[in-house]
């Protein structure tokens, strides 16, 4: 064999060791740069989970209850359970309730012999509205109503929400989350919002067909099992208290048991004297407020009108409700004597009535403790400039109520009534303020009348306002009875459709429903 043919049979017999060698290290270090790479990949992958967890994006997404069918997410069921934790704390912060915002939930009993914790009861308030607000909201559609209808009360309510974000120095979105819990977003407080929004209008169209729906015959029926509550009671009334008595001297030393002791018996003779002689003068023919005025009273009244027993001071109402007419009773307790009659007691048919107004309010401001400063005279001028012009705006109209109604939408500067036509129905007297009340129910007032008042509030007031009236009258309506006896029944009907149309929309946890209250 030739040196050249030996020398290509060995090419042809493959790489020698050095060759492989180096080879198997290149394939090792492919191997292990591919292992890091799936490692890091995974560990990338896992990394991203994990912030992704924390964010709350997976949880907020989990099923968390089902109602009639349909899921709610956590952030959904949150909405209710926060509210229903809201209210509960405000409540609790009244002095109504136990409930402590600064301990968990499920570590704080609502019911400690049920062993039913906060959290439990959060949660079935929660399952309770998402309920009924899904159902009404469902009952508003049936009905031919939208959620266009109810889109601008949403978007008022957010914009105050933003408001209350921004004065507490929150962005809106960690707002929401400080209210509404960590999984809370805008869309699904809009969306849960605008559904409770349309369960109103469903229920709001209920009770009113309730209301008007309620017969003579029932009305009667309402009376008679509730004329405790719905009577009139007219009595009269005065009230001696015992003064209280100081237990030092004028130099400010300590007095003896003894020596406060006879200066209580002096304050207490003094006043059961001065009340013998007030019904003694009565009795011989003094009125009640000759006696008022005589002894500069503050506690009393001659001839006063309450609604309903429970109305009447508790401290003399067994007593008055047993005396006969006009008679006098000299009745001691505690801490006084009261002298009181009994006038009559019935069931007032007085009509109420309705009115239309609008108001053009006179700017006011308030003082160091909070007392109102009255207007001044460039407010007035500007407010009776407003009413001058409305006053004008209604004499070259029509001059129909429509008419009135649609200038109190687009003038009147009242916000509880600027949205309805500025109407207020079934008013009965003293309702109103005293110069409104007086023109409304003077009893020369026709259906139609429009008249203008000029309103100061009392001097040194907290609250109140000042401005013009000018007011529409409509007529005269139902006496107050009616109206309590309507709403009685009607809210009862009204509850009763409620849980037959909720029945349809069974509710039950799942897993998602353990993200919220721990």
């Amino acid at each position: 064999m030739s040196a050249s043919r030996e020398k290509k049979q060995r090419q042809n017999a493959g790489p020698d060791q050095k060759a492989v060698k180096l080879q198997q290290e290149q394939a090792a270090r492919k191997r292990t740069t591919i292992i890091y790479s799936v490692i890091a990949a995974v560990i990338v992958v896992l990394v991203a989970a994990l912030l992704i967890w924390r964010s709350g994006f997976f949880q907020a997404r989990a099923s968390a209850a089902t109602v009639g069918g349909d899921t709610l997410t956590a952030a959904e069921l949150s909405y209710y359970y926060y509210g229903a934790r809201q209210y509960t704390a405000q409540m609790a912060s009244y002095g109504m309730g136990t409930f402590d915002t600064t301990k968990a939930d499920d570590e704080q009993f609502y019911n400690e012999a049920d062993n039913k914790t906060y959290r439990d009861y959060f949660m079935d308030e929660a399952l309770t509205n998402a309920q009924q607000q899904k159902a009404l909201a469902e009952e508003a559609a049936k009905a031919g109503h939208t959620e266009a209808e109810v889109k601008e009360n949403v978007d008022i309510y957010v914009d105050n929400l933003k408001s209350q974000a921004a004065s507490s120095g929150y962005s809106y979105a960690a707002y929401l989350r400080a209210m509404y819990g960590p999984y809370m977003t805008s869309s699904v407080l809009e969306k849960l919002y605008t559904r409770y929004q349309m369960a109103s209008l469903a229920a709001s169209d209920k009770y009113e067909e309730l209301y008007d729906a309620c017969t003579q015959d029932e009305l009667d029926a309402y009376y008679k099992d509730n004329a405790d509550s719905l009577d009139t009671i007219e009595y009269s009334h005065l009230y001696f208290p015992i003064a209280t008595v100081s237990e030092k001297d004028a130099d400010g030393n300590d007095l003896s048991e003894e020596e406060v002791s006879k200066l209580k018996e002096e304050a207490q003779a003094d006043a059961k004297k001065k009340a013998e002689e007030a019904q003694e003068a009565i009795d011989n023919g003094a009125t009640f407020q000759s006696q008022i005025d005589k002894y500069e009273l503050t506690t009393a009244g001659d001839h006063i009108s309450v609604v309903g027993i429970s109305s009447v001071n508790s401290s003399y109402r067994d007593q008055l409700l047993a005396l006969d007419k006009d008679k006098v009773e000299f009745i001691e307790s505690e801490s006084g004597f009261y002298v009181v009659s009994f006038h009559d007691r019935y069931l007032s048919d007085e009509p109420t009535r309705d009115v239309r107004h609008i108001l053009a309010r006179a700017e006011s401001t308030t003082d160091d403790d909070n007392k109102l400063v009255p207007p001044t005279d460039e407010a007035w001028d500007a407010a009776k400039a407003k009413m001058d012009e409305i006053q004008a705006a209604w004499d070259a109209g029509g001059k129909t109520e429509d008419d009135f109604a649609n200038l109190a939408n687009e003038k009147s500067d009242d916000t509880g009534s600027n949205t309805n036509g500025g109407l207020y129905e079934r008013n009965s007297k003293n309702k109103f303020v005293l110069e409104f009340d007086e023109w409304v129910f003077d009893s020369s007032r026709k259906p139609g009348d429009v008249g203008m008042v000029q309103h100061s509030a009392e001097e040194g007031a907290t609250n109140g306002y000042y401005g013009y009236h000018l007011i529409y009258y409509v007529g005269e309506n139902e006496p107050v009875w009616m109206d309590t006896a309507r709403s009685a029944l009607a809210s009862e009907a009204q509850q009763i459709w409620i849980d037959e149309v909720t029945a349809n929309f069974p509710t039950a946890l799942t897993d998602g429903a353990n993200y919220l209250g721990k």
